[in-house]
């Protein structure tokens, strides 16, 4: 390979994408930090290795001929690609290949450039889904008004036995019983049609330009006295600096208190009763499929206490899916759609610094 001068070498080591750089034959003779990072291998592992040595399962023999082909044909080849990393894991990337040619014409090489897609896929997945619930939220907004209407009916004859019977004393005991349980059932599932149909509802927002250390204070406030009850430390990171973001701060309130208490209650299980609440407003590439600057309001909320096993992970937005020995299972589902409502995503992922095991992300377009 001839030698790079030294803006261009310069240009290459210190991108923030991966890079490498190959003879004709496919075998990798540099790559910059960033691929080193990005797949988990050393430079020593990777130099002097085909390309196909990243190849996962899901990039088959015919992708790679189609690949090559138009490498030879047209110079160049562009387009998605799902590498594994040393761990095992895997990589989709975008990945763009240019051919190097000498002075003469010759091929003397291949420039390959990686670009990390796994953050963005994970959101567009997320994104995607929400879609999906909002459609069947929809459906069940109007099952859950037809079911109301015979309801009401049935609770208020009910409650006209209820009167009849005490008054006149004409009802057994094993009778009068049986209608207070029908009674208790009947309001129960009153409940839960209204908690359904504020899950399946959109809720009209209302969008100011709050200011984010106040809103942060204001979450204290309610939050304080649950806290010492548990006897757990609630940390909330207040920044001085007068950040603003826009969005409906009623609603977006209902979905910190559900993270702050759920991280509260998880806390109290573990030896490091701690909860971290902080607010802050990045730039971050990874962020655009919310955001097209990638500019975005964060709120992240970690907890101390067991770590959260990939089924329940899974499952964890779910309507009705719940982990509780009460409750329906739809206040993490009905937060997650309010975020959605907002074009943003609302994430869990393992937290980075212990003690903490867990950190819930409120990510809303800035």
């Amino acid at each position: 390979m001839p030698q790079t001068p030294a803006l261009l070498r310069f240009a290459f080591e210190h991108a923030s994408d991966g890079m490498l750089l190959t003879d004709p034959k496919g075998v990798i003779r540099m790559v910059n930090d960033a691929f080193i990072r990005m797949f988990g291998f050393s430079h020593e592992e990777v130099i002097g290795q085909r390309t196909g040595f990243l190849r996962s399962p899901y990039s088959t023999q015919e992708f790679y001929e189609a690949m090559w082909k138009s490498l030879r044909e047209k110079g160049e080849w562009k387009g998605e690609i799902v590498n594994r990393t040393k761990q095992g894991g895997e990589k989709t990337c975008f990945l763009t290949i240019s051919s190097i040619f000498s002075e003469s014409g010759e091929r003397i090489g291949y420039h390959g450039v990686e670009i990390d897609l796994t953050e963005r896929k994970r959101l567009e997945s997320q994104i995607i889904q929400g879609e999906k619930l909002a459609a069947i939220g929809e459906s069940v907004a109007t099952l859950v008004h037809e079911i109301r209407n015979p309801l009401n009916g049935i609770a208020m004859n009910i409650y006209m036995l209820e009167q009849n019977g005490e008054s006149e004393r004409h009802w057994t005991e094993e009778e009068r019983e049986s209608i207070h349980l029908i009674s208790r059932e009947a309001r129960r599932l009153e409940d839960l049609v209204k908690n359904v149909l504020t899950y399946a509802r959109n809720v009209e927002l209302h969008y100011e330009q709050v200011m984010l250390s106040e809103f942060l204070e204001e979450l204290e406030e309610l939050l304080i006295f649950q806290s010492e009850q548990r006897d757990v430390t609630l940390d909330v990171q207040i920044d001085p600096n007068k950040m603003t973001g826009r969005f409906d701060p009623d609603q977006m309130k209902q979905v910190m208190l559900n993270l702050v208490q759920n991280a509260i209650e998880a806390a109290e299980q573990g030896d490091r009763r701690e909860v971290r609440v902080h607010a802050d407003v990045r730039e971050d590439a990874s962020w655009r499929p919310i955001s097209s600057s990638g500019r975005v309001i964060l709120f992240e909320v970690a907890n101390t206490g067991p770590a959260i096993s990939d089924e329940v992970r899974t499952n964890l937005f779910r309507p009705f899916f719940t982990t509780k020995p009460q409750g329906l299972g739809l206040g993490l589902a009905t937060s997650a759609k309010i975020v959605r409502q907002h074009h943003g995503v609302l994430d869990i992922r393992d937290a980075e610094q212990p003690p903490f095991t867990t950190v819930f992300t409120v990510a809303l377009p800035a």
